[in-house]
């Protein structure tokens, strides 16, 4: 077997399960997995409608390309969403529907191989989500991680990077809102990427699967349409990755689609024509539904801010400078150690979370996820406080010491 891929047995949940593994659970709680980014809401009930009503679809091959309907839907959530961008891109030039982002997050990767002659390099945002990993590897390249750390907003310095290591790149991953934090890229940072990207000769792939997880007392975060747009209206060099895993609670339901550089998307499709995956028929007319309608993905931000009142309201005791995360819906928790805070969580009080250094890599003797755990906050507000009081009971008890 290709042992280029073997470094992927060193996942997140992987080693958390062989953290927890030889650990009992509190008998006296019921147990409680927040370790896992997995929307508890509802998928909206039309889609059981689409899916039907378009159930003589599932007997066709699915094209590569969007069908009519789903092509004018993404227009329009495009133009609704980032207002002017609809302007840059044309349906069947510029667009792909995809099955959620972590295919294509991957198969990107493998668009990227051999742009550069010679050792290339993937710019990989650090703590990571395994399908850039995963496309860094197929893209043929050494991993130069960019780490995301609280004195940047938890976003990599991208002006930072060695001009040696521009030179060689071949793809760079980058996150925003980013996972795990929330933190939001403003328009001027995304618009200094697109620049290297152009400048370097390398493909941005930018993931933006939060990009409608936002808190509602804020602007909405701008995207790589808005840059692009702001730029002057080119996408070259630039291919993002939008999916209604988050957006409207369809994780299974794996739909999404990309958008960016006419040359990134024509070799794409070749791509998935002879060996990857073409959306259903039946799930493009239920994405396309789905994007034409805000109403439910309104709710489920409503949701997650109402869930992250009642964490501000029993941590900021215990953390007078607690960051609410700008987006999305993970808890970013300074903790002393987070194997040892995860260990006592689950064996103390049968709540599953992320150790933060499981999402990081170590390099130069820096882990950034180091210290924090991730706690997912997708559940009803009822869970969530009685997260939260197991919290403060362990930083009453555990924590700091």
């Amino acid at each position: 077997m290709n042992p280029d891929y073997n470094i992927l047995k060193d996942w997140m949940f992987g080693k958390l399960n062989f953290l927890l593994k030889d650990i009992k659970p509190n008998p006296d709680y019921n147990i409680l997995k927040m370790s896992l980014g997995e929307p508890s809401l509802k998928i909206p009930a039309f889609v059981d409608e689409e899916l039907k009503n378009n159930a003589d679809g599932w007997g066709k091959y699915p094209p590569s390309t969007a069908i009519p309907r789903l092509g004018k839907s993404i227009l329009k959530y495009i133009e609704r969403r980032y207002p002017g961008a609809q302007n840059l891109v044309n349906i069947d030039k510029h667009i792909v529907p995809v099955p959620g982002t972590r295919e294509p997050l991957h198969l990107v990767g493998l668009l990227a191989k051999n742009l550069k002659k010679g050792k290339t390099k993937a710019l990989v945002t650090n703590p990571f989500y395994h399908a850039w990993r995963a496309g860094s590897i197929s893209s043929g390249s050494d991993v130069y991680w960019l780490n995301a750390s609280e004195d940047n907003n938890y976003l990599p310095n991208i002006k930072q990077i060695p001009i040696e290591i521009l030179d060689s790149s071949i793809i760079m991953y980058i996150c925003s809102p980013s996972n795990p934090h929330g933190s939001i890229a403003s328009l001027e940072y995304l618009k200094t990427a697109i620049l290297l990207a152009r400048k370097y000769n390398f493909i941005l792939a930018i993931d933006e699967c939060y990009s409608d997880i936002y808190r509602l007392n804020k602007p909405k975060p701008s995207g790589g349409l808005d840059a692009a747009l702001s730029l002057g209206g080119d996408l070259s060099n630039i291919i993002i990755f939008n999916s209604l895993s988050k957006r409207s609670n369809a994780s299974g339901m794996r739909a999404g689609f990309i958008v960016g550089d006419e040359k990134i998307i024509e070799s794409y499709k070749l791509l998935v024509s002879n060996g990857a995956s073409p959306v259903p028929i039946p799930i493009q007319n239920a994405a396309s539904a789905l994007y034409d309608d805000e109403d439910h993905q309104i709710k489920a931000c409503e949701h997650y801010d109402k869930n992250f009142e009642v964490v501000e309201n029993y941590l900021r005791p215990f953390y007078s400078d607690l960051k609410i995360p700008e987006a999305g819906f993970f808890l970013w928790l300074p903790v002393v150690d987070d194997e040892e805070a995860t260990k006592i969580l689950w064996n103390k009080f049968a709540l599953r979370v992320m150790p933060g250094s499981y999402m990081g890599y170590e390099i130069n003797g820096i882990n950034p996820g180091k210290g924090f755990l991730r706690i997912s906050i997708v559940d009803e507000i009822n869970i969530i406080e009685d997260v939260m009081k197991r919290l403060c009971l362990f930083l009453q008890t555990y924590n700091n010491k």
